[in-house]
């Protein structure tokens, strides 16, 4: 399937993905410290901590993404669960995201601030609930707010 042949709102989605998470590197560039400004008192070339990380998984192709909590707050992140309704497995359309080649993801959320992706399979998009046919179970947590971010975090985007 190429990409003209996918859904314009499909389309349109994956492209502000990419302008949010261009704008998410700019603000998260003004996280750290510049060495040798002076602090008013605090250790100015102390390195501040990061806001994100990536941890491979042993044995496997896939990453953990690990925010602080200081990083979270400042993308704003947020979640949801994956729940049944109506007999569907559904989950806020906010959560869903596209790679480069049409192939839509979610972030799942294993723990406080540690988010791993995940595969999902779109039977449809009702408003702002995506129903799902394939994906992770129900009652699994899920970025609904900041998972550019996250994206922009595992794919290894620099802030310029």
């Amino acid at each position: 399937m190429g990409w003209l042949s996918i859904d314009p709102r499909r389309r349109l989605r994956a492209a502000c993905s990419g302008l949010a998470l261009v704008a998410a590197c700019v603000s998260l560039s003004a996280c750290g410290q510049a060495k040798g400004v002076s602090t008013g008192g605090y250790e100015a070339d102390k390195p501040a901590e990061p806001v994100s990380t990536v941890v491979p998984i042993k044995g496997t192709e896939s990453e953990l993404v690990k925010f602080s909590a200081l990083g979270a707050k400042k993308v704003g992140l947020k979640t949801a669960v994956i729940r049944r309704e109506g007999g569907q497995k559904v989950m806020p359309y906010a959560a869903l995201l596209y790679d480069a080649e049409g192939r839509s993801f979610t972030y799942t959320s294993p723990e406080p601030l540690t988010f791993l992706r995940k595969d999902v399979k779109v039977e449809r998009v009702d408003g702002d609930i995506a129903v799902l046919s394939a994906g992770p179970p129900v009652g699994t947590r899920v970025v609904t707010t900041g998972a550019d971010e996250v994206y922009g975090t595992e794919v290894g985007v620099e802030p310029e």
